[in-house]
This record gives structure tokens, C-alpha cells and sequence, in this order.
């Protein structure tokens, strides 16, 4: 009996072990890393409102953001209003070290070289997700790349293989969300390109959604007040 628990005990470990991935933990423990908050230049884009500007997260809320185009004469009043709710949300926090979280441990290494590992993996859903959002997440194939140096997220991709009945009333017919991220001047990686597309229904009425966020420049770091 002492050698069936022992033996029981070897073989636990030994999956444990292989669950393990040192480089998933070194990932994960870059989201507790500090450095500096940058200034930077952003195009944003959702396909009814299009700007670009600067992002400097060390102002008072409300001149977070410099718009550059369109020209302020040209503003709608829902222009104003998405500005305003961007400018409230600035953090300073554009960094790709968040995706780490939503990769588990089962996580599958698909591709390796030298300098990179890629991931494919089913994403573990944000701690505030509501029930909707975890039921879509289920759905999702996700993947993402590692740089095998530091653990910094490289890029992370999120897509729906097929449709999916999320409630009665609503369908995802396709959804996608691809993230690529570079190097800041402290070796850290941010998100420089987002792009999310959805289409689907809800009330027997279609949608479409789509957001391209792309940081253009990184400026200066600065101080959070």
C-alpha cells in the first residue's frame, strides 16, 4: 500500500513538473515588474470615429489627450464624448505583460525558435468577467508569443472558430482580436497594434464592430502624479 501511494505521489509530481512551464512563470512574474510611463502618439479608428493624437497619462483628467486630427471645428458632439471617456480610462498601463494572466499552464508550445516560443492555448477569462463574457471566452482559440529571453509578450491572438449562441436573443458570428506588441525603451513590450472585428446579432438585429488602436511613437516617460 506504502509503495502504491509512493509511486502515486512520483507520478503527481512528475505532471506537475511538466505543467510547469518556466517560461510562463517568468511571463507571469513580469506583471508584477515596474518602469517607467510614457508619453506616446496613438491613431485610433472604429469605423465611425477616426483620430490621432498624444497620450500624456501624468495630466489631470481631462488633458490626457491632444488631439491631432480631426480638427476640433470638425467635432460631433459623440466625438467629444468618446474623447472624454478615452481621457478618463488613460492609465499609463499600454504594456502586453496583462496577456500573461489569460494564459494557462495547459498552455501547448506549437513553435519554438531560438529567440521565441508561440503558445496555443484555450484563454483563461479576466477576474471581472461577467457570465457572458466566460461563456464566449470558452469558445475562443488563443495564441501567443514569447520572447525566450525575458518572458515579454511578443503578440497575443484571440478568434472564434465558429459561430456561437451566446443567449436566445443574440449570435457571434465571427470574432477576432489580434495584439502585437513591441519594445519601449526599457525592454518591456507594449501594445502596438490592437485590432478587434466582431459581427453577429442581438435582438434580431445585426452588428458590426471594429477597433484599430495603433501606438505610433513612444515620447517621453514621465511621472504619474
Amino acid at each position: 500500500m506504502k509503495r502504491l501511494v509512493f509511486a502515486s505521489s512520483l507520478c503527481a509530481l512528475g505532471a506537475l513538473s511538466a505543467a510547469a512551464d518556466p517560461l510562463l512563470s517568468q511571463a507571469r512574474a513580469n506583471l508584477e515588474a515596474e518602469g517607467p510611463v510614457y508619453v506616446y502618439e496613438m491613431d485610433y479608428s472604429d469605423g465611425e470615429i477616426s483620430a490621432s493624437g498624444k497620450v500624456d497619462p501624468s495630466q489631470p483628467e481631462g488633458e490626457r489627450i491632444t488631439i491631432y486630427s480631426p480638427d476640433e471645428s470638425e467635432w460631433s458632439e459623440e466625438f467629444r464624448g468618446a474623447i472624454s471617456s478615452l481621457d478618463s480610462e488613460v492609465t499609463g498601463d499600454i504594456f502586453c505583460d496583462d496577456f500573461a494572466a489569460r494564459i494557462p499552464d495547459s498552455a501547448k508550445r506549437t513553435q519554438e525558435t531560438d529567440e521565441t516560443v508561440r503558445y496555443t492555448f484555450a484563454p483563461i477569462p479576466e477576474e471581472d468577467a461577467d457570465k457572458m463574457e466566460q461563456k464566449i471566452m470558452k469558445k475562443l482559440e488563443a495564441s501567443a508569443v514569447v520572447a525566450e529571453s525575458d518572458g515579454q509578450i511578443l503578440s497575443f491572438n484571440m478568434v472564434l472558430p465558429k459561430p456561437f449562441k451566446p443567449a436566445m436573443v443574440a449570435k457571434i458570428e465571427t470574432f477576432s482580436l489580434d495584439v502585437q506588441c513591441l519594445r519601449a525603451p526599457d525592454g518591456r513590450t507594449y501594445l502596438e497594434t490592437l485590432q478587434l472585428d466582431v459581427t453577429g446579432s442581438a435582438m434580431m438585429q445585426d452588428f458590426t464592430q471594429t477597433m484599430t488602436r495603433k501606438i505610433t511613437r513612444i515620447l517621453d516617460a514621465v511621472e504619474l502624479p
